[in-house]
């Protein structure tokens, strides 16, 4: 069984339905009757999704654990398509360009960092068999020209292909393809706004128009199933998925968060969807009936778990609040016995759900999805890994000339500039050589290793000063490589010229905002300041060389 593409693009895939219907906070799930069980069938397909990509090629190496990387997305898809499972890979959300690097000063002098970052992704998505995309707001960060040109290197379709006219933005595409022997109809809908954006009744409302006609165009051309691929705030994606008929599945993009949530019941449709930045991949194994004609049973173990996880809290929570109620007189032995009942409910739901088997066997319209975390264990895919090198090299080479005659702003008047670290180790050897052993000590030799160290969105905490008047620039760090004294304690000039003056000190006890420019959640996923400045105490730093 295998693809056949034929047409602009696509996705895919199919299904719907919840699994038990369970009282619980986020809401009650529609009560399905259970397929036939049967013995367990190969997969009619299989839909594997990235949302919110944003041109991430590989992770921030100074994570712990960095999570994700085209190259291990590669890698798994591969082995994901080795049991000969068809394969519909599909993106939504901003796929090509993120956030302006932080060592850009605008997103003009980072214009060939990133376009060639964008060119390299789809070369990559080619390479690796992208189906079809639904793009994002930022895919429109350096204008929709350079949209149009990336798009015409791709081989995957883009749905839709560019924004709306005038001040409806919002568009959307439609395609009917094959996956094996079915037919799948794709519908791309992106609304071209932000996470926080939200369309007003009028605009939403032709939005759903647009996207049910192509909706319906695809089931009439006979689509076994049908996805949309959507990218927008989280408030249209439930309420378009919401209002939807004939579709089966949802990825939503555009959100810019990583978490990655169960499936989810919405109206007629599942609605999935797969973090950011290529974190981690989305996986849903599609069964199909000989007719069709059944709803689609959610036998996700992803679900259950999570449905279990929610039913233990609320049996908890109620069990605290008997225990509070029985030994309170004001309240009614009627009510107390019904709350007795509610918890024996939750518990009997609870014990269905952890008594069924983890796969359940189906015979019917069914899906099992789950997330799969591109952690380091994950091989990678040298070939793809090669074109990112490429790509880091060709930026450094690039960047090293470019940014050539970039100098740092001078001081203002009387103003303390940058000496770098060195000029401190006459006064303060024992600081400057446990500096030399630490990791801030040798920051920017990790970046020479990689081929980083002019790349923009990596240089910038790698060094002492940068962009700071009297500092440093991306190629201008003469004496401020590393994450140096004056990263901490601010630039050095004025207290070396006297070192006892009151009026030359410098900052003894940098605050958390410090830290905070470059320790970030993205970059830095362990800090936490306390923690972090208690090791940074060590005698001759922070604390008396001698104790006597």
């Amino acid at each position: 069984m295998r693809f056949r593409y034929r047409g602009v693009a696509w996705v895919v895939f199919s299904g719907l339905l919840g699994l038990l219907c369970l009282p619980i906070a986020c809401g009650e799930r529609d009560q399905r009757a259970a397929p036939q069980v049967a013995e367990r069938a190969q997969p009619a397909l299989r839909l594997v999704a990235l949302t919110d990509i944003s041109g991430y090629l590989e992770p921030c190496g100074c994570q712990s654990r960095p999570l994700g990387g085209i190259d291990r997305a590669a890698a798994k898809l591969a082995a994901l398509r080795a049991d000969r499972v068809p394969v519909l890979f599909v993106a939504a959300g901003d796929l090509l360009f993120g956030d302006t690097p932080e060592g850009a000063r605008g997103s003009a002098q980072a214009t060939a960092q990133e376009t060639w970052k964008a060119e390299t992704m789809v070369e990559i998505l080619n390479r690796v068999g992208l189906a079809a995309a639904a793009p994002g707001k930022r895919d429109l960060s350096f204008g929709e020209p350079e949209l149009q040109r990336l798009i015409g290197r791709s081989t995957f379709a883009w749905l839709p292909a560019k924004p709306g006219d005038g001040t409806n933005r919002e568009a959307v595409g439609g395609w009917l393809g094959h996956a094996g022997e079915h037919k799948v109809g794709v519908v791309g809908v992106s609304t071209f706004e932000g996470p926080e954006a939200v369309l007003p009744a009028e605009r939403f409302q032709g939005l759903r128009e647009l996207t049910q006609a192509q909706i319906d165009k695809l089931r009439a051309a006979g689509a076994r199933v049908v996805v949309v691929l959507l990218s927008s705030d989280q408030r249209t994606g439930r309420r378009l998925t919401g209002s939807l008929h004939g579709v089966d599945f949802v990825v939503q993009g555009g959100l810019d968060d990583a978490q990655a949530n169960a499936p989810s019941t919405v109206g007629a449709g599942t609605l999935l969807r797969a973090g950011r930045q290529g974190q981690g991949l989305l996986v849903v194994d599609v069964y199909l009936d000989a007719k069709g004609s059944t709803p689609f049973l959610d036998v996700s173990e992803w679900t259950r778990r999570e449905q279990s996880s929610a039913l233990q809290a609320s049996i908890g929570d109620l069990s605290q609040r008997i225990a509070t109620w029985e030994h309170d007189p004001k309240v009614q032995p009627a009510s107390l016995q019904e709350q007795r009942s509610k918890l024996n409910t939750l518990r009997e739901q609870l014990e269905r759900a952890q008594r069924a088997p983890p796969v359940p066997p189906v015979q019917g319209n069914a899906f099992s999805a789950r997330y799969e975390p591109l952690t380091v264990e994950q091989s990678r895919d040298k070939t793809i890994g090669d074109v990112i090198h490429a790509y880091d090299a060709r930026v450094n080479d690039h960047n090293r000339v470019a940014f050539a005659d970039l100098k740092p702003a001078e001081p203002a008047a009387g103003a303390a500039r940058y000496v770098g670290s060195n000029a401190c180790q006459t006064c303060h050897a024992p600081a400057y050589t446990w500096w030399t052993q630490h990791p801030h000590g040798h920051a920017y030799t990790t970046l020479e290793r990689a081929h980083k160290q002019f790349n923009l969105s990596c240089v910038g905490c790698h060094v002492t000063g940068y962009d700071q008047p009297g500092g440093s620039t991306v190629v201008h760090n003469e004496g401020l490589i590393h994450v140096g004294c004056e990263s901490c304690h601010g630039p050095g000039s004025r207290h070396i010229a006297q070192p006892r003056a009151a009026s030359t000190a410098l900052t003894k006890q940098p605050g958390e905002a410090v830290c905070k420019q470059c320790h970030t959640p993205e970059h830095s996923d362990l800090f936490e300041f306390n923690a972090y400045v208690a090791r940074l105490r060590v005698k001759g730093h922070g604390l008396p060389l001698s104790t006597d």
